[in-house]
């Protein structure tokens, strides 16, 4: 989402264009009349919404990712695969299969929105550790509108579509007699819905909480107005060979402005709320803007039950303070998991909800974040990829920091080295007896 630098990039991106939008490998550029939506049915059971959901994501992943029977992603993820990762999901399956002890979490609901251009699967290993902590909870993820098939569909996207699919994601634990205790997660764009909702859904009878990770209730950059118009003549601001099987990697004009309009007032009295919230944020992050989140968290968060964790980087010491802010020390660069070295910077935007241990993210994940190194060449592409011993991972702040990198290639975060700490955090947030300053102590 961070893409807004735009003035020094159109000129590149137009000659991408030229060069690849008609050729036939690339029609995941163009809309296919087929782009994730929300149910017209709105008493529509969700778990009849996460099998429509994925079948239509094969369809549209078959003809024009799977043409030719092979895998366009890195990992050489299966089709049905592709479409587990970025379609909706419920855990456990079955509504019938939600056990009743209360001590085990029945009662409690968690619903699960993502952010632009990523898919449901940024918050799926989150998901199953809320799962771990209550096995009789029901967690539900939502497909944001426009996600989940190609990037095409990117282009018709609307805001608005994304706060209906959160409105029948939060009637969907509303009709549920067996639940009555609500909380919404969000990611990135996703924290946006969540905070519009308490003011523009339905109903919020049952929400007892807000967890917001990497929160945006304002883009990192100033220009970010700019995308409404530039959307009239340009349809992309960055494009590349979209290899993640999770998420999307070019990005639409459309995305841009959507994200502006839904966030655009924001910061303002009119979503200022007093339920309980718990905030992620890294200090560093170049999506968002960190500041104004941690603005948002001191002026229109009221509760008395609020807490953000403030993943420090190199970036100064924050002007706004408040009671509630917990800070996270930045860390050496030379870090461990399960035996595994690994380099890590800073905490990134897109990694802040994610495990170390991600099978697909993590440290030792299949997939790493080199797409800056496309526009060079592939061989640097894959040399960022393959290389293990002195690449690092973090923020896009520390692409252009020659003492941090070494000589080593830069990799943007996906995952979050204080994820253990993070999850306790929240599985004590969503246990209203739970003291969460103790845990981030």
């Amino acid at each position: 989402m961070d893409v807004f630098k735009i003035l020094t990039r159109i000129s590149t991106v137009l000659l991408l264009l030229l060069l690849s939008g008609c050729s036939p490998e690339n029609s995941w550029l163009k809309p296919t009349g087929s782009a994730a939506s929300v149910p017209k049915d709105q008493n529509l059971a969700f778990e009849q919404y996460v099998r429509n959901s994925r079948t239509n994501i094969e369809k549209v992943l078959k003809k024009l990712r799977f043409a030719d029977a092979q895998s366009p992603f890195v990992g050489d993820y299966s089709l049905q695969q592709v479409a587990q990762m970025r379609g909706p999901f419920q855990i456990p399956e079955r509504d019938q299969q939600v056990c009743k002890d209360v001590n085990d979490g029945a009662g409690k609901g968690f619903l699960l929105i993502h952010g632009l251009t990523d898919s449901p699967y940024l918050l799926k290993g989150l998901a199953q550790s809320l799962h771990q902590a209550y096995p009789c909870s029901l967690v539900r993820a939502v497909l944001l509108p426009g996600h989940g098939t190609v990037v095409g569909d990117s282009l018709e996207m609307k805001f608005q579509d994304w706060q209906a699919i959160t409105d029948y994601g939060v009637r969907s634990f509303q009709r549920m007699q067996t639940i009555d205790e609500l909380y919404l997660v969000g990611f990135s764009t996703g924290t946006a819905l969540a905070i519009k909702h308490l003011q523009l859904g339905s109903s919020s009878d049952k929400i007892k909480g807000l967890i917001l990770l990497s929160t945006a209730v304002k883009a990192k950059s100033d220009l970010a107005w700019m995308a409404g118009y530039l959307n009239l003549f340009q349809d992309w601001l960055g494009v590349n060979q979209e290899r993640d099987a999770a998420r999307y990697s070019s990005f639409s004009t459309n995305a841009g402005a959507q994200f502006y309009q839904l966030t655009k007032d924001l910061m303002s009295d009119k979503y200022q709320f007093d339920i309980p919230v718990l905030m992620a944020v890294s200090s560093d992050d170049a999506t968002i803007n960190p500041e104004a989140a941690r603005e948002f968290f001191c002026k229109y968060s009221t509760s008395q039950r609020k807490h953000l964790i403030w993943y420090r980087g190199y970036s100064n010491q924050p002007s706004i303070d408040c009671a509630g802010i917990h800070e996270v020390a930045q860390g050496s660069l030379q870090q461990s998991y399960a035996g595994q070295s690994y380099k890590y910077a800073n905490t990134a935007h897109t990694g802040i909800s994610v495990s170390p241990a991600d099978s697909h993210y993590g440290v030792t994940g299949v997939y790493r974040d080199c797409k800056a190194y496309e526009a060079d060449s592939e061989e640097q592409w894959q040399a960022c990829m393959q290389d293990t011993e002195s690449s690092i991972f973090g923020e896009k702040n520390i692409a252009d920091m020659s003492t941090v990198l070494a000589g080593g290639y830069w990799r943007r975060g996906t995952f979050n080295r204080q994820y253990q700490q993070l999850m306790q955090s929240i599985v004590c947030f969503a246990d209203q007896n739970c003291n969460v300053d103790k845990v981030l102590r």
